[in-house]
């Protein structure tokens, strides 16, 4: 049996080194594959404007017959080998420094994805480019899913319109469709504001995890409780029944449970002077009117003094020392601190970097969030952590790797979950 010891695991070291130039020779490989999807949609466009006057349905044929063509080379669909076409064209025309960087294999498919996403709906091409640079530096040192809340401010920052404005206007398509998806199953969606599908997320996990808690012999997955308790709320409550009542559990049950959504707001737009958009912690920004309604209702408020420059959090104004260093941590960190994480704070331990049996003390310079998985890891493996200021985490791998897991962006207000014991 392979040793365990804290230590460089020589064997483990190597198979990162080989799974990191795998993924590479992928990411070149995806990339060359996009090139030629590109070149095919140039093709396609040449030939449209080589017609004299064609009808919308004549121009769409030379590139039908090209998606054809590729497609029965590579036994894939020609709709597929269309849609990608297009998607590479875009890549290509408004993302080029993305293009060229996947091609290096400095970033994955995955990353590629999460720029452009966030990025096409900035219109101006200088403002675009601004925002490919910066994506590119941060998409480089981090995972896919950590970099997508990241890109989302960002974008937000670089939009000639503020986000009130763009809300309003997408308020207008919110509503719910039912599709068919075969086998006697259809599947059931509803567009909604961030906060509250976030919300209404989070209450029905919340309350799925009190059933599978009371119950530990229901057989039911997570989402198949969700799912049971979304059919349960929607088909035996009334639209003007007060919160909790027409429950089929009545009052302190089920109903009682609240949805959690944690939102900053900079101060200037909580009082009203800009319009400097909030942030659904983690996830996107939201507008600052309905920040600004949030706060109206929140029971208590954490004030995180940040870095003007650097944004991370120095400190926080609550008295009790244990109350301090848990909001200290859950501003500043927002999610596990493992490398490429995402768990939320507030679902996470407080671990002592240093462990306190062997003398670490307990102070936020000595504390991190870490899921369960992550925590077990750390203390039961021959993974390592230390703190390098600043809530910066150096964690060595067995095999001898470093990986520098910097905080997130700090945020400036949070409101309490739960309301003061007072």
């Amino acid at each position: 049996m392979h040793s365990t010891v804290r230590g460089v695991d020589a064997e483990f070291g190597e198979l990162a080194l080989d799974l990191e130039q795998a993924r590479v020779a992928v990411a070149r490989a995806q990339a060359a594959e996009a090139r030629v999807f590109a070149r095919a949609a140039a093709v396609g466009a040449r030939r449209v404007a080589e017609l004299a006057s064609p009808s919308s349905r004549e121009a769409e044929l030379p590139m039908r017959a090209l998606a054809a063509e590729l497609g029965a080379a590579t036994r894939m669909s020609d709709r597929t080998v269309q849609r990608r076409m297009n998607d590479a064209l875009t890549l290509s025309e408004k993302f080029p420094a993305t293009f060229d960087a996947w091609e290096d294999g400095r970033i994955s498919s995955g990353h590629v994805q999460t720029i452009v996403d966030h990025g096409l709906p900035i219109t101006d091409p200088d403002a675009r480019a601004l925002f490919e640079a910066e994506a590119l530096m941060r998409a480089e040192e981090t995972t896919p899913g950590r970099l997508g809340a990241s890109l989302a401010r960002l974008a937000e920052s670089l939009q000639p319109r503020t986000l009130t404005e763009r809300h309003q206007e997408a308020r207008a398509s919110r509503g719910a469709c039912v599709r068919d998806i075969g086998d006697g199953m259809a599947e059931f969606s509803t567009v909604q504001p961030a906060v509250l599908a976030h919300a209404m997320h989070d209450r029905i996990t919340q309350q799925a995890k009190a059933l599978k808690d009371a119950d530990p012999a229901d057989a039911r997955t997570l989402d198949q409780i969700r799912a049971d308790l979304i059919a349960d709320m929607l088909l035996t409550t009334s639209p003007d029944a007060q919160t909790g009542q027409g429950m089929s559990d009545g009052f302190g049950g089920l109903g009682s449970i609240r949805g959690i959504v944690n939102v900053t707001v900079p101060a200037l737009a909580l009082a009203g002077v800009t319009e400097e958009p909030a942030e659904l912690v983690g996830r996107c920004p939201i507008d600052p009117d309905t920040a600004r309604r949030l706060a109206g209702h929140a029971t208590g408020w954490d004030r995180v003094l940040a870095d003007p420059i650097t944004g991370c959090v120095l400190a926080v104004d609550r008295y009790t020392p244990s109350a301090d260093m848990k909001r200290f941590l859950q501003a500043r960190d927002q999610h596990c601190r493992f490398p490429g994480c995402r768990q939320p704070a507030r679902r996470c331990d407080r671990d002592h970097t240093l462990d306190f049996a062997l003398g670490g003390a307990t102070d936020v310079c000595n504390l991190a969030c870490l899921c369960r998985r992550h925590h077990t890891l750390k203390g039961e493996t021959a993974w390592t952590v230390r703190q390098l200021g600043g809530g910066v985490l150096e964690w060595t791998s067995p095999g001898g790797h470093v990986y520098i897991d910097t905080p997130p962006p700090a945020i400036h207000f949070t409101p309490n979950a739960d309301p003061p014991p007072f």
